[in-house]
């Protein structure tokens, strides 16, 4: 697994702002990254486990968003984990509609996110979500089964 940068010197913006990237300029230590993490079904780590490191990657008071299929935020693991006064979101992520959401999110250039992406990972929606998530300065979990 490849360590976070832990800077992220950009001001906060809200969910509807929208940066675009091709005219994004950003100093080289708020640019974005994509870590990878590959979970067995059975794993005793699971994707939602990953929120407080990317809630440490949240000095500019980004959103943290958790994208998966089918499972809910409980207030009680946001406590536990030390985050319910943090702007977490949950999307419900559907394989036909993965890749085009995680786009329309990483353009925003207003959250990090943790992805539980469904299916194989081909190496175009990989280097794809990488281009995004550092030019957007994102910090982005790709979390899948293996």
């Amino acid at each position: 697994m490849r360590q976070l940068s832990l800077q992220v010197d950009q001001p906060a913006l809200p969910l509807s702002s929208r940066i675009e990237s091709s005219r994004v300029n950003r100093p080289a230590q708020s640019q974005g990254s994509l870590t990878e993490v590959i979970v067995s079904d059975n794993s005793a780590i699971q994707p939602l486990h990953l929120l407080p490191m990317l809630a440490h990657c949240n000095a500019s008071k980004r959103w943290l968003m958790w994208l998966s299929p089918n499972r809910t935020l409980n207030k009680r693991w946001l406590e536990s984990m030390a985050l319910q006064k943090a702007p977490v979101v949950h999307i419900d992520l559907c394989a036909d509609t993965q890749q085009q959401l995680c786009q329309r999110i990483l353009e925003q250039g207003n959250s990090h996110l943790i992805i539980e992406w469904q299916g194989k990972v081909d190496p175009t929606s990989r280097n794809r979500l990488r281009k995004l998530a550092h030019e957007s300065g994102s910090h982005v979990v790709l979390v899948h089964r293996g």
